[in-house]
């Protein structure tokens, strides 16, 4: 009977390790098993992104409307979408090309702000005619480039003034271009539409134009 009362407060010290031992083992599974968890999901949502070919857009300095270089060659473009696209990059050109004409202090950097707004107003007015009021069908791509023409206007506007603005509105010209050229050569080939297709081809080799300007402006005032 002695051993009784011992018997009983071992039992007592016994339980209070079981179950401290069973709180750090579901401890150590939230930390670390949890974590692993959370690591596999974003690898499988990033490897479902990258299957769909999910379209995404440069940082804003990549510049207004042109970040969808490669949009037509990863997704199908029908003709509306096409010149929904080409709509809102001649947008986002004449928006940044008025901002330099007040803000670049550069004569030649303001000369080709000007020419820009010009130009793409007149390929504007060409594009809306062609491609007249049909609805699109990838409005996403479009929202994608007013968007980008939004965080670049926001960009050039906050900007200082002078050289500063100078080197950002061409730099971002020249990577506006390249991609610009990118998504004109790919929607080239997609372009269903006789007149849109005739559109991009003429336009195909201003836009070299203008970006070849944008370069050697890039190598006067420094990037």
């Amino acid at each position: 009977m002695a051993d009784i009362p011992i018997q009983r407060k071992e039992g007592r010290n016994i339980w209070p390790l079981l179950l401290g031992l069973l709180v750090l083992v579901g401890i150590l599974w939230f930390v670390f098993g949890r974590g692993r968890a959370d690591n596999t999901a974003a690898a499988r949502a990033d490897s479902a992104a990258a299957a769909s070919g999910a379209v995404r857009t440069d940082s804003a300095a990549g510049m207004a409307g042109h970040n969808m270089a490669g949009a037509a060659g990863t997704t199908a473009l029908g003709d509306a979408d096409i010149a929904n696209v080409i709509h809102e990059v001649n947008a986002g050109e004449i928006a940044a090309g008025k901002i330099a004409e007040t803000k670049a202090s550069n004569a030649e950097v303001k000369a080709y702000a000007r020419d820009m707004v010009q130009a793409h107003t007149a390929l504007d007015k060409q594009d809306t005619k062609v491609g007249g009021q049909t609805a699109a069908t990838n409005a996403a791509i479009r929202d994608s480039v007013v968007n980008a023409n939004r965080a670049a206007s926001s960009e050039l506007q906050s900007a200082n003034s002078g050289a500063e603005f100078d080197k950002a509105y061409i730099n971002s010209q020249v990577q506006g271009h390249q991609n610009a050229l990118s998504f004109l050569q790919a929607a080239q080939n997609q372009t269903q539409n006789a007149d849109m297709k005739k559109l991009i081809t003429a336009a195909i080799p201003d836009v070299q134009k203008h970006l070849d300007r944008a370069k050697s402006l890039q190598s006067k005032i420094g990037q």
